[in-house]
């Protein structure tokens, strides 16, 4: 079966290796994923530890998986809500500060039964530091023994 391009979740980089159907009806195509909220817990886990600054559609992904408005993430974060719909427009770079913030409360959404501390994973996060540009790399999930995984 050939990879699915899931462009749905709001990113343009991540692949589906499995774990979808494909069914026709009449001339259209329409596509069943398996666990979409696995799924996008393990999308949200892979933007956490990705090199580099969240792109705006990252952060929109974050804010929407979140639940919460432009508005309501600026306040959680110290901003305005003209600086997120910026972030989520590539118009302004999302500050180093605010990237790992934002990492650090979505992976405790993401993974609230994981006895972490903040100080720990901003220090992981901080050794992803790099010059990536982003969106730059496909990312690639299959499905294995019921639950999705990053592909390597």
């Amino acid at each position: 079966m050939k990879e699915y391009h899931y462009t749905e979740c709001g990113l343009d980089n991540i692949y589906l290796i499995n774990g979808f159907e494909v069914t026709k009806n009449n001339d259209d195509e329409e596509i069943f994923i398996h666990d979409i909220h696995g799924l996008h817990k393990a999308i949200g886990t892979a933007i956490i530890f990705k090199k580099g600054l969240l792109s705006g559609n990252e952060v929109k992904f974050i804010r929407t998986t979140l639940d919460f408005s432009q508005k309501r993430l600026a306040s959680f974060l110290g901003h305005t809500y003209q600086t997120v719909l910026l972030w989520e427009k590539n118009k302004t770079p999302i500050s180093k500060t605010a990237d790992r913030l934002l990492r650090a409360i979505f992976f405790e959404y993401l993974h609230p039964e994981k006895d972490r501390k903040i100080y720990d994973l901003i220090n992981e996060i901080a050794d992803y530091d790099a010059d990536v540009v982003a969106g730059d790399r496909k990312i690639v999930f299959e499905e294995m023994a019921n639950e999705w995984q990053l592909v390597a």
